[in-house]
């Protein structure tokens, strides 16, 4: 702010006299100019900090998921979006668990070697075609993703595409992999090096749509040798309808 100015005033004595025969008798008076007051200034006002409110961002309600094969296929933008990204949180988080209570006369999968009433839990885990099959923590799901895309032989490829992993095809199936009813897959593929040379590998990311309204992670099936089958759709034994992704080859 501007401070206001003091103006002082002059103060001029009476005028030069003069003679009645117009000849000066006194020499003419000095002008007297009273001294300036010394300004003194208005110290400014402290301007008021007025504290505005903080905007807060809103994240966007992700629209309502959906069942069916409508469903999962608007689902499956979200698994290649978490691809694109490397989001291996986004499969962790979408893990279901499963628990398997064990008679104690198991020789294979989870229960095998275990006591009777020995509580197993985990998401399926399986090779395709084999007996290897297991339950595995979703911290464990995510970091075997987070293998599958980091040591993908990108420069290699193929008749199926590029050897960076892709989501290559959707399927469904009534009965599911690991016996969990009805059941959706999101069929990923890439080419990884090998002792004999690169091998081209599925990762089948299976899911359910919960009494929650949620699609559920229940199961990843893996396989090298037998990849051909999830990648032709001609596999009845895998599947019981097959769509090809979106921009595959």
């Amino acid at each position: 702010m501007r401070a206001a100015a003091l103006v002082a005033g002059v103060a001029i004595p009476a005028a030069v006299l003069t003679a009645c025969d117009g000849g000066a008798t006194e020499p003419p008076f000095l002008v007297e100019i009273s001294p300036l007051p010394t300004a003194t200034a208005t110290p400014a006002a402290e301007p008021t900090v007025v504290a505005m409110p903080t905007a807060v961002s809103e994240t966007p309600t992700p629209p309502p998921e959906s069942g069916g094969i409508d469903g999962f296929r608007a689902f499956a933008t979200l698994i290649q979006t978490a691809l694109t990204d490397k989001q291996a949180q986004f499969f962790t988080d979408r893990a279901v668990p499963t628990k398997v209570l064990c008679t104690g006369q198991e020789q294979l999968g989870p229960c095998a070697g275990q006591q009777a009433d020995t509580v197993e839990s985990g998401v399926w885990y399986g090779l395709w075609g084999t007996d290897a099959v297991g339950l595995v923590a979703p911290e464990e799901v995510g970091s075997n993703f987070d293998s599958f895309v980091s040591m993908a032989a990108e420069a290699e490829s193929d008749s199926f595409g590029t050897g960076e992993v892709a989501l290559y095809a959707l399927a469904s199936s009534s009965a599911g992999a690991f016996d969990e009813g009805e059941s959706y897959y999101a069929i990923l593929t890439g080419i990884f090096e090998d002792s004999e040379g690169p091998q081209r590998r599925i990762a089948a990311y299976q899911f359910s749509f919960d009494n929650g309204g949620r699609w559920g992670l229940h199961g990843v099936v893996e396989t090298g040798v037998l990849f051909d089958a999830w990648l032709s759709g001609e596999c009845a034994g895998c599947y019981d309808y097959w769509e090809r992704w979106e921009g595959t080859p």
